[in-house]
């Protein structure tokens, strides 16, 4: 039901087709117009309450989100038929793999609509500008978590054969801080040193500082990572230049060392520019993704479903993890968890934002029926429904399709 080719249509803030296309594929299950709203510029929010008599207790709406945004960089699957047909932009990241389950849940969750009382519902999140960590707080801004009880997430996790189910109560991603700092000195001709102020061994020096602190954290056991992979000055190999911009990020998993390292880090490197007598002309460590703090309760909930499908596959063996995921803006105003779900075809498939990373359909059914059972746990739902083991997922020349067998 839904045509999940590869076109890798949204990058950045900017969608051309994507949230049309899954207006279409839940109008096909259907899902009335004035059930989907638009939030965050481009995605969209969709209210399924239930339509069965109101069973007297309070209102509960659970929100269930995808991201849908593509990454930057160039695909290397020639021989797929649903490869991106962008060049430099590519769903490495299986976030439309991540919509698809969601739109497979949903299908689930209509099917028993009808026997879910009108007070209870969920409310489907499909989030651009993840990679860019920025569209959950846009979402929030627009009203997306008014009304709701908890909010969940997952993600694919391809480099563990698929079966699997990760969560955990509490810190489960690192919150992540870009760093952009600015060495200025003054240029000058190569052959003429003592009339400019080469801005190089500044830059250099800074760069080697900010490792060493973060060796240094990491040896008094703090849970981080950094690194400053861009470095840019200089145009002619026989000119100095006037300025060198660095650029790079800094990850942590216990409160406080971002702002240590802040304040530790532009000390330092105040110290160094002044010694090679230039400046530092721009400074700046600003958080992008706050840490993902799952509730307990919530995670709980996840991993209870966790143990019923998937039994001893399911645990916390290997969270929390130093990558990022702005679902954390979703758990800091109401309670909920983000959970992984392996999908590898080998416990050493492609990893996620590699050029060959290629989402594995298998996932798409199972992820399905995780988001029904988690549905039905969450509102308390009693009966049971044959649907989600009645899923098949094939591949006709490109188009990914979940139907009933």
């Amino acid at each position: 039901f839904f045509f999940k080719q590869k076109t890798a249509y949204e990058m950045l803030r900017s969608l051309v087709g994507s949230d049309m296309c899954i207006r279409d594929s839940l109008k096909g299950l259907g899902v009335e117009s004035s059930e989907i709203s638009p939030s965050g510029g481009t995605g969209l929010v969709v209210n399924l309450r239930g339509k069965a008599p109101d069973d007297g207790q309070r209102l509960k709406i659970i929100a269930l989100r995808a991201d849908m945004d593509a990454l930057r960089m160039q695909e290397n699957n020639p021989d797929l038929p649903y490869r991106s047909q962008r060049a430099g932009v590519a769903h490495m990241c299986g976030h439309d793999g991540h919509v698809v389950c969601l739109l497979g849940g949903t299908s689930l969750f209509l099917d028993i609509r009808d026997q879910v009382p009108s007070n209870k519902g969920i409310r489907l999140l499909f989030q651009p500008a993840e990679e860019t960590l920025g569209g959950a707080l846009k979402m929030i801004g627009d009203g997306c978590l008014v009304d709701v009880s908890e909010v969940y997430g997952i993600h694919n996790w391809p480099t563990k054969q698929i079966g699997r189910l990760q969560v955990a109560p509490g810190a489960v991603m690192a919150e992540s801080n870009r760093i952009d700092i600015k060495v200025r000195g003054k240029g000058g001709h190569g052959s003429d040193p003592k009339n400019a102020i080469d801005p190089i061994p500044a830059a250099l020096e800074i760069v080697s500082k900010f490792y060493q602190l973060v060796e240094e954290y990491r040896k008094e056991g703090l849970r981080c990572q950094g690194g400053l992979p861009v470095v840019h000055g200089g145009t002619a190999c026989n000119v100095i230049p006037d300025y060198v911009t660095i650029q790079g990020s800094f990850r942590s998993l216990e409160e406080g060392t971002s702002d240590r390292l802040r304040k530790e880090f532009q000390s330092y490197s105040e110290e160094i520019v002044n010694r090679y007598r230039c400046s530092l002309e721009i400074f700046s460590v600003v958080t992008k993704a706050p840490m993902l703090i799952n509730t307990e309760e919530e995670a709980n909930h996840v991993l209870s479903i966790g143990k019923a499908m998937f039994g001893e596959n399911a645990g916390s063996e290997f969270l929390p993890v130093t990558a990022s995921e702005d679902f954390g803006y979703f758990t800091k105003e109401c309670k909920g968890a983000f959970f992984f779900l392996s999908s590898g075809r080998h416990d050493s498939d492609h990893n996620i934002h590699t050029p060959d990373f290629n989402f594995n359909d298998e996932l798409i059914p199972l992820t399905s029926k995780v988001w029904l059972e988690l549905i039905k746990h969450r509102l308390c739902l009693l009966y049971t429904s044959d649907a989600a083991d009645d899923l098949l997922c094939v591949d006709l020349g490109g188009r990914r399709i979940i139907k009933k067998k």
